[in-house]
């Protein structure tokens, strides 16, 4: 039973105010005198939980209200059996049995036509066993819509311990309003509650309520503490389920540790709290809250309230890639391969986000309709978690849908006079698919060939995707005088996959022989050795040999070429004997080369063989000459020479720009993201992650004992100098150990980065 306020007698506590928080810490908000969260309904129905049972009686925010702000509304219509609906919401505070208490509010009727009609509306009051009591019911029709004033004494009713809950709610009871429609309103809700005796503190959380998820990067814990002597502090602890460890304001420990929350309203004695909580960075891990609260003689709640969240700030993450992450496609209606970790929701846009298709379910594939028109296509995609943590990525496609169109062909058209050993090729104006220039010795199965008259002439075909160019060369020495005919089939395709618009072919007569080197003997005055096209020479000045020496200049075929790693050859080899020979004053060497095969004549270099060293290096002292589509260069010395677009002897570049350092990282997945560089251009780029406690090594899938190297994805710049990738890690269970990650480079002629940059990595828990 309830104890008297006497002298001798326990004291009284009288709960007469509950939470107020300001609205920037929370979403909700309450008056001082209020154990029910928004009862003036200011903006919107708050914490009020709306259960429309019954189709015909509906419930929402109205903006009229008493006073300030809004009311709960009830709109009855079109009924003729039986129902109800109504909002429920928790007291944010448990009371216990035999406390007192009384309800006020202030409710008003309206309806549209009088029928014979049987409605309800009530306030029920649902007790911590679940079950409910009407406390307040009304059954009049009133048409003069005037706001009526109550206060209900609900002491009879509070003889359990535990949470109440209280529900505003109306019903259709019986007669036809299939034409008549009844409204309802309440407002100004308030519970004073006179709290039965208390052996201690008390403390109850408002925000988070249940087994919430948490989102963003830092959330206002938040209740109420009462006491009948008065509250003196609140404490809040929070503890890691994974490790147990405790949060004590900056870091996580391992002892038990309780942080003090700052209390925001301060009634004789009730106070209302708040802890604002930096949350941690993770994908889903669980924590328990524990709250208690001191009393001004130094009693201590006994048993803390507490609450079980997980933390879920990190949103999705992945990739998509558009038609098995093409460069072109011919077609409008594209396959989106998505790879996002952590989605629930999905959606795209092909307007750089000027609208957006609809949310979806989160689905591995999707097709979409590119927007018309060649040219480069983005396709944005937005993807979020069912904690409505949001993330964007991006892919692009280049939509061609015109057949390719050959810019020139060499020998040209009915061209007389070539030479045996002259290029046969085509330049496009286009990149073109290199699988389809093809010649497999049939006319059936090759797309560019080679006939004399109806004899099938044997040859190989090749593709140089920075010349834009393919080359066709015989397997033998064609013959002088003889006329020869080039054909290109439809079967040939640029990058986008269109064909060429028709076949094609062109016809040339040769004339003269092919001689493979070239000889003179030059003395003390000096000399030229040159070509019969002068297409190379070697021009010796006085002075440079003290003796008549052979000089001969050699072109070189098949195995005795020396392997071109780093760069794109653009002439013959020549080797100039005798090797290696010093002289007396460089010599003037020229080479010409072919501008329709050449993409950028300024990329040109000479390089010669070193011999010692196995490699290609660039010839100093070369000057490009592009009034005669030649190189000349000064050399010291005899030596091995040819020309390439761009000379790489260093290999590509790579440095892993997040993460850094020995860092710590968390959650299901994790993006690496790195910058590589070559002159030559980037090609791919590879990932490998080491297990340091057990040496093995990531496939992608699963950890092999066998070094492994997983592809990243080249963001921007494949193919050029400079290139920006990410790896998407699917993070082990194993967070006990470290992990090294190391990043490597290829470049376009295929060198791969000796030296991979290297970073530590420990996972946490979150």
């Amino acid at each position: 039973m309830e104890t008297k306020n006497v002298l001798s007698a326990p004291r009284l506590l009288i709960l007469l105010a509950v939470l107020w928080l300001a609205l920037s810490l929370s979403p909700t908000a309450a008056n001082a005198d209020q154990l029910i969260l928004n009862g003036d309904f200011k903006s919107d129905l708050g914490n009020w939980r709306p259960q429309e049972l019954t189709k015909g009686i509906n419930i929402s925010f109205d903006g009229a209200g008493f006073e300030n702000g809004g009311g709960l509304g009830f709109t009855i219509s079109g009924r003729r059996s039986r129902g109800e609906s109504f909002a429920k919401q928790r007291i944010t505070v448990p009371i216990q049995a035999g406390s007192t208490g009384k309800i006020e509010f202030v409710w008003r009727k309206n309806w549209t036509s009088i029928l014979p009609l049987e409605q309800r509306i009530y306030i029920n009051l649902i007790k911590p066993d679940n079950t409910s009591v009407t406390v307040w019911a009304n059954r009049q029709v009133l048409n003069d819509n005037t706001w009526a004033t109550e206060s209900v004494d609900i002491s009879q009713y509070l003889n359990q311990t535990g949470d109440y809950h209280i529900s505003l709610g109306a019903a259709f009871e019986n007669g036809n309003a299939r034409e008549a429609v009844i409204y309802a309103w309440f407002d100004s809700v308030k519970l004073d509650i006179a709290m039965g005796l208390s052996s201690g503190p008390q403390t109850s959380f408002l925000n988070p309520t249940g087994a919430n998820k948490l989102t963003g990067s830092i959330y206002p814990i938040s209740g109420v503490a009462i006491d009948d002597a008065g509250v003196a502090k609140v404490e809040l602890a929070i503890i890691r389920l994974y490790d147990k460890a405790w949060w004590n304001g900056t870091s996580w420990v391992k002892n038990e540790y309780w942080n003090n929350a700052r209390v925001t309203s301060n009634a004789e004695r009730s106070v209302s709290w708040v802890y604002p909580w930096p949350l941690p960075t993770s994908d889903g891990a669980h924590f328990k809250l524990l709250a208690r609260s001191v009393d001004i003689t130094a009693n201590k709640e006994s048993i803390p309230i507490e609450n079980d969240v997980a933390v879920d700030n990190v949103g999705p993450v992945g990739n998509i890639f558009i038609e098995d992450a093409a460069t072109y496609t011919n077609n409008q209606n594209v396959r989106v391969d998505i790879d996002i970790h952590g989605a629930t929701d999905m959606r795209f846009s092909l307007d750089n986000g000027q609208t957006w298709t609809d949310w979806e379910k989160y689905a591995p594939t999707k097709t979409l309709i590119l927007p018309k028109g060649d040219g480069m296509k983005i396709v944005n995609g937005q993807f979020k978690d069912d904690s409505g943590n949001s993330y964007v990525i991006s892919d692009s496609i280049t939509l061609d849908t015109v057949p390719p169109v050959t810019r020139h062909i060499f020998p040209a058209m009915n061209a007389t006079k070539v030479l045996p050993d002259a290029g046969i090729g085509i330049v496009f104006y286009e990149n073109m698919y290199p699988l389809s220039i093809k010649n497999d010795g049939t006319e059936q199965g090759s797309t560019f060939y080679l006939k004399q008259g109806s004899r099938w002439i044997s040859a190989s075909a090749s593709y140089d995707e920075k010349a834009k160019s393919a080359k066709l060369v015989p397997r033998d020495r064609l013959e002088s005088g003889t006329a020869y005919t080039v054909y290109l089939t439809t079967g040939i395709k640029d990058a986008a996959k269109n064909p060429l618009a028709a076949n094609f072919s062109w016809s040339f007569t040769t004339e003269g022989s092919y001689q493979s080197s070239f000889k003179q003997t030059v003395g003390p005055a000096g000399g030229v050795v040159t070509d019969n096209n002068q297409t190379v020479s070697l021009e010796i000045p006085a002075g440079a040999l003290s003796t008549e020496t052979t000089i001969m200049l050699e072109e070189l075929r098949g195995n005795d070429v020396p392997d071109v790693t780093g760069a794109t050859r653009y002439s013959p080899v020549y080797r100039l004997d005798p090797l290696q020979m010093p002289l007396g004053s460089p010599a003037t060497f020229r080479i010409k080369y072919k501008p329709d095969e050449v993409p950028d004549p300024t990329s040109l270099r000479l390089v010669s063989y070193d011999e010692k060293q196995k490699k290609w290096v660039p010839v100093q002292n070369t000057r490009i000459d592009l009034v005669n589509n030649q190189l000349v260069a000064s050399l010291p010395y005899l030596a091995m020479v040819t020309v390439v677009a761009q000379s790489d002897p260093t290999g590509p570049s790579t440095a892993i720009i997040d993460p850094t350092g020995a860092v710590e990282v968390g959650g299901r997945t994790y993006a690496v993201y790195g910058l590589s560089a070559d002159n030559a251009g980037i090609a791919r780029v590879e990932v490998s992650i080491g297990r340091q406690s057990d040496k093995s090594y990531w496939t992608g899938n699963d950890w092999k004992t066998a070094e492994t190297w997983v592809s990243a994805k080249i963001i921007n710049g494949k193919g050029s100098p400079e290139a920006s990738w990410r790896y998407i890690w699917i993070l082990p269970e194993d967070r006990f150990t470290g992990y090294i990650l190391r990043a490597r480079a290829i470049d376009n002629a295929g060198n791969v980065e000796s030296n991979p940059n290297i970073v530590g990595i420990k996972l946490t828990g979150n």
